[in-house]
């Protein structure tokens, strides 16, 4: 369950990680990122709560393995949206870095 708890602390440090990216982009594009962040990570919370409920998932490893193994449609479509929301705001922060805007 230690697990699980850790993947809740992550999920909100995610969020965190959202507002930043709210703040470091300029209106629109900052909102529009964090609310795709905030969004997948919602869905992927109750997703995972959902699974917990179901009895699936009992530890981290139990996460990782329906993920990959894609036991859980609705938990793999929420954690690969999460992974790419937070993959596309990241670029945006680096091309805008790199271009020095």
């Amino acid at each position: 369950m230690k697990g699980i708890l850790l993947f809740a602390v992550l999920l909100l440090a995610i969020c965190a990680v959202s507002l930043g990216i709210n703040a470091a982009l300029p209106s629109p594009d900052g909102a529009l990122f964090a609310i795709a962040i905030l969004l997948s990570a919602a869905f992927t919370a109750v997703s995972l709560c959902i699974e917990l409920g179901e009895g699936r998932i009992n530890d981290m490893a139990d996460v990782l393995k329906v993920v990959e193994t894609g036991q859980s449609l609705r938990l793999t479509l929420a954690a690969y949206g999460l992974g790419c929301s937070l993959a596309a705001a990241i670029t945006v922060l680096v091309y805008r870095g790199l271009l020095g805007g």
